[in-house]
């Protein structure tokens, strides 16, 4: 399968592509080189046709690049994460991939008490500008699935370290969940739209992990504590 990684420079770009390279046919996309794919292309979001190029020929493409900054100013999220995502879609439509894997977040239920376990159909209580940017993303991909019959999936991920691939924590994502929950939302056959969760498994349910693991097929690793 080839897929398209958008912010394979980034700290999850680069743990999804080496966790897929061998198995997949992979191109990145990013501002940045990326040495560790052969196929790279440094670009902005922001640049219509570098995002058509990046997509053509492309089966799948998961959407990671944006600010990820939670306290960027309006003007950055609008270029970087709304701008730049909607010409992620409409390339990838017109190129004619089939399925779009839109990297959201799980801290859009941060509000909600920690006695309550999270669940998909929960109203998202976005905090940011950059958190409005994945409610936007979670809604434009259910257009183009409804719209246009392209394939989407929103994974809302917790938080990831750099420097500690292993969960700590239930809002925490570890490296090899990465791959894990990505690989199977790229793979998994017969989804128009979904939304689903991107932690890593413990003791204490703070997310429903059942409907990803119905959803998706995503088996999280079982480190975080409660």
């Amino acid at each position: 399968m080839r897929i398209l990684i958008t912010g394979a420079a980034g700290a999850v770009g680069r743990v999804l592509a080496a966790g897929l390279k061998d198995c997949y046919q992979l191109r990145g996309f990013d501002r940045e080189p990326q040495p560790e794919l052969e196929d790279g292309i440094v670009g902005e979001l922001t640049d219509f046709a570098a995002v058509a190029r990046a997509t053509e020929g492309m089966e799948a493409v998961v959407h990671l690049a944006g600010n990820p900054q939670g306290s960027a100013p309006w003007e950055e999220i609008l270029n970087s994460n709304i701008i730049g995502t909607y010409n992620l879609f409409e390339a990838a439509r017109l190129s004619g991939v089939r399925r779009v894997v839109f990297a959201s977040r799980a801290g859009l239920l941060a509000p909600y008490p920690e006695s309550v376990t999270r669940t998909v159909d929960m109203l998202p209580r976005p905090e940011s500008y950059y958190s409005i940017s994945k409610v936007f993303g979670e809604n434009l991909g259910y257009m183009y699935a409804s719209k246009y019959g392209m394939e989407c999936i929103s994974v809302r991920i917790g938080n990831v370290r750099a420097d500690r691939p292993e969960a700590e924590h239930p809002h925490h994502l570890s490296h090899t969940d990465i791959v894990r929950v990505f690989e199977r939302a790229v793979v998994h056959p017969g989804v128009g739209y979904e939304v689903v969760f991107g932690v890593s498994g413990g003791d204490w349910p703070l997310y429903d992990l059942e409907h990803g693991r119905r959803a998706i097929g995503y088996e999280p690793e079982k480190k975080a504590g409660a």
